[in-house]
C-alpha cells in the first residue's frame, strides 16, 4: 500500500484555535523598547512591530499549513489532491503560498484544508469527494482555495477527516461534507452534503471540534456532546453503538474548557489543568496503559498544568504552562519526539521544545508553533511536512523554513541577543540589536549597556564633616561608598562641622571649593580633608631683665619662638623662667595667672606678654 493510499484511510486532526490582530505591514520593523539602556547583568525582551511571523499552524495527513501576522497563508508537504493550495498537485517541500483571502484561521482536514475569512465567508481547497470543499459538489479537488457556498457569518472554523463544521454569529454549527457515520449531526448517516447544513438541537454551546469522523460540542457548564462514529467509544457517551446521529452527552464529562479529536479518540482539557480522553487507544492514545479503548473520559495520568491538549491520528499531546510538551500514542515515525519510535499510553516529554505556544498533530508529525516564530516539526517527514526542503523523516525537531525571526548582536562583548529577542547585557558599550523577518522586514535598535562602579570616599585630618553625592549614594557621615553608573559625573560636597574647617580634596578631576567631580570611568576614591580650626598664640617679653617663656602643649619656646597655632578649646600653659640677675614681674593678656605661670583657652587669636625686670646688684 503506497503512503497516499494509506494516509487516504486514516485521518489526522491537528488544529489549533485563532484569534488574530492583524498589523499594515510595510518594508520596516519598528523594535520596541527603543534604545534601551541596561546594566550589565541585566536583560529585556525586545518586540518587533511590522515582522511577519506565524501565528497559527495545522497540520493534516500528510501536510502542514502556516498562517501569518499579515493575513497569508502557506503550506507544505503532501499535495496529491491539491491541499497545499498552491495551485499544483505535487509535494511541496518548502512553504508555498495558498491564495486565501483574508484568512484569519486555518484548518486542516486529512486531505483538505480551510481558512476562515475575515468577513465570515470560508474557503476549503483539497479533495473534494465528500462534498468536504462545501461547493454543492461531489468529485475532483480543488488546488486553489475555494468558496464554501451559503457561508457568511462565520466565526469559527472546524476541520474533520473528511467533513467540516463552522461556528456561526448566531450561536448555532453547520456542518457539510461526509456524513455516512452521523458526523454532520442532522440526524442522518447516509447522505453526505455538499453544502453546510444545520445541526439541530445544539443549544447554547461554547464551542465545536471535529475529529476523524465524529464531531463535539462544548458547553460553558464543563459539559460536552457528541455525535458521528462510536465504534471505539469515541463519542463518549458509554456505549460502542454507531453511527450515533444526534448529539449524545459525554458521560461524567463535567470540568472541560476544550476539545480536540482525533481519528477514533477524543481529548479533553479540565478545568484543573489535567486531562481525560476516551475512544481507541491500541497505540495508547488515550493514555490509559492496559485499555484498548474507553467509552468514557478516563485521566491520563503524568500531565498536569496544561494549557492546551491536541490530538493526531493515532497520537496525542498536551502543552503545559512551562512551554514544554508531553505525548502519548502512537510513535511509528518518532512523532511523540521523545527520540524513539516505540509506541507509549503513558506521556512522555518532547525533546528539544521549550518555550512551545501551540501544537499541531498529523498523521505521522508533530508541529510546534514556538516562542520566537519559528515551527519545529518532527516525526514523518517523507512528503515535505516539515517545510524544510527535504523530504527525511526526523526524530528530533526541524525548523521549518521561512519561519521565524533573525536576530543579530554587531557587539556580542556588549550585549547578547537570542533567538526570540531577548537581550543580554554582557560587558560595557554599545551593540545595534538587528531583526529580520522571513519575508525580508528589517529593523534595529541601539542598546547601551552600563556598568557600575564603586566609588569610596574617606576623609582625613582631625576634624569632622561630612561629604554627600549628586546624584544621591553617597552621605558620608554614615554611607560612604556606593555605586554610580559608569561614565556619569558625580559631584561631591564637603560641609565641615562646627570647629572644622575643610581643607582640600584629592582624587578629584576637577575641584571648585568644596565640591569635586568624579567621572566614573572605573572605581573611583576620593578623600576629603577636614582640619579642626586653630588659632594663634602669640607670646612676647618685655622689661630690662631677660627670660624665657615655654608652653604645655609645646609650641612656644620664647627666646626662639614666640607664636604657635593650637586647636580651638586647647589649654595652653606658659611657664616663666626669669635669666640670671631677673625676675618676672607680671603677665598680661593670660585668661589666668598663678606666678611664672599663665594660663589661656584658645577660643580665638591670643597675645600674652611676660614682663622681665632686672635685679639690683646692691
Amino acid at each position: 500500500m503506497t503512503v497516499s493510499t494509506r494516509k487516504l484511510q486514516m485521518f489526522v486532526l491537528a488544529t489549533i484555535a485563532l484569534t488574530l490582530t492583524t498589523h499594515a505591514q510595510g518594508g520596516s520593523i519598528t523594535i520596541t523598547p527603543a534604545n534601551p539602556t541596561l546594566l550589565v547583568g541585566q536583560s529585556v525582551t525586545l518586540t518587533p512591530t511590522g515582522a511577519v511571523a506565524p501565528t497559527a499552524i495545522t497540520a493534516g495527513s500528510g501536510h502542514t499549513c502556516v498562517l501569518y501576522s499579515d493575513q497569508s497563508l502557506r503550506c507544505t508537504g503532501q499535495n496529491s489532491q491539491g491541499q497545499v493550495g498552491n495551485g499544483g498537485w505535487t509535494a511541496v517541500l518548502e512553504p508555498a503560498v495558498a491564495p486565501a483571502v483574508n484568512p484569519v484561521g486555518i484548518r486542516a482536514g486529512m486531505e483538505h484544508s480551510c481558512s476562515l475569512v475575515a468577513d465570515g465567508r470560508m474557503q476549503c481547497w483539497g479533495e473534494n469527494y465528500t462534498g468536504v470543499l462545501g461547493g454543492g459538489t461531489f468529485g475532483g479537488f480543488a488546488t486553489t482555495p475555494q468558496f464554501v457556498q451559503n457561508m457568511a457569518t462565520a466565526i469559527k472554523d472546524v476541520a474533520g477527516g473528511f467533513h467540516n463544521c463552522a461556528i456561526l454569529q448566531n450561536n448555532t454549527a453547520q456542518c457539510w461534507g461526509r456524513n455516512q457515520d452521523g458526523q454532520l449531526g442532522n440526524g442522518d448517516a447516509t447522505t453526505d452534503m455538499a453544502v453546510p447544513v444545520t445541526v439541530p438541537n445544539l443549544g447554547s454551546f461554547t464551542d465545536l471540534a471535529a475529529g476523524g469522523y465524529h464531531t463535539c460540542a462544548l458547553y460553558g457548564d464543563g459539559t460536552a456532546k457528541c455525535w458521528g462514529r462510536n465504534g471505539r467509544g469515541q463519542v463518549g457517551d458509554g456505549t460502542v453503538d454507531s453511527p450515533i446521529v444526534t448529539p449524545h452527552a459525554v458521560s461524567g464529562l463535567t470540568t472541560a474548557v476544550a476539545l480536540s479529536l482525533g481519528g477514533y479518540h477524543s481529548c479533553a482539557l479540565l478545568q484543573d489543568k489535567t486531562v481525560q480522553c476516551w475512544g481507541q487507544s491500541d497505540s495508547g492514545q488515550i493514555g490509559a496503559p492496559g485499555l484498548a479503548f474507553s467509552s468514557s473520559p478516563v485521566t491520563v495520568n503524568g500531565i498536569a498544568n496544561a494549557t492546551s491538549v491536541s490530538t493526531g491520528f493515532l497520537h496525542s499531546c498536551a502543552l503545559l504552562a512551562d512551554g514544554t510538551a508531553r505525548c502519548w500514542g502512537n510513535n511509528q515515525y518518532g512523532q511523540l519526539g521523545d527520540g524513539t519510535t516505540a509506541n507509549s499510553a503513558a506521556p512522555v516529554q518532547v525533546q528539544g521544545i521549550a518555550n512551545a505556544r501551540a501544537l499541531a498533530l498529523g498523521w505521522g508529525h508533530t508541529c510546534a508553533l514556538m516562542s520566537d516564530s519559528t515551527v519545529r516539526c518532527w516525526g514523518e517527514g517523507d512528503m515535505g511536512e516539515f517545510g524544510a526542503g527535504t523530504n527525511t523523516n526526523s526524530l528530533t525537531p526541524v525548523t521549518m523554513h521561512q519561519t521565524g525571526m533573525t536576530w543579530t548582536s554587531s557587539n556580542p562583548n556588549a550585549a547578547t541577543v537570542s533567538a526570540s529577542g531577548v537581550v543580554n547585557a554582557v560587558g560595557r558599550g554599545t551593540a545595534t540589536i538587528s531583526v529580520s523577518d522571513s519575508v525580508g522586514h528589517t529593523g534595529a535598535t541601539t542598546v547601551t549597556v552600563q556598568q557600575l562602579f564603586t566609588l569610596a570616599t574617606m576623609k582625613q585630618g582631625d576634624g569632622t564633616g561630612t561629604v554627600t553625592s549628586s546624584p544621591a549614594g553617597i552621605a558620608c557621615g554614615s554611607t560612604c561608598t556606593s555605586q554610580f553608573v559608569s561614565d556619569s559625573q558625580v559631584t561631591l560636597t564637603a560641609a565641615p562641622a562646627a570647629n572644622s574647617l575643610f581643607t582640600g580634596w584629592t582624587g578629584c578631576d576637577s575641584v571648585s571649593g568644596a565640591t569635586c567631580t568624579v567621572s566614573m570611568t572605573a572605581g573611583r576614591s576620593v578623600t576629603a580633608i577636614f582640619m579642626l580650626k586653630r588659632f594663634t598664640l602669640t607670646v612676647s617679653t618685655t622689661g630690662v631683665g631677660k627670660g624665657t617663656v615655654t608652653s604645655s602643649p609645646a609650641g612656644i619656646n620664647c627666646g626662639s619662638a614666640c607664636r604657635s597655632d593650637f586647636v580651638i578649646g586647647t589649654t595652653v600653659t606658659l611657664t616663666a623662667t626669669p635669666g640670671t640677675l631677673s625676675v618676672l614681674t607680671g603677665w598680661t593678656g593670660c585668661d589666668t595667672s598663678n606666678g611664672n605661670s599663665c594660663t589661656v583657652t584658645m577660643a580665638a587669636n591670643k597675645s600674652v606678654s611676660a614682663e622681665f625686670t632686672g635685679v639690683p646688684l646692691f
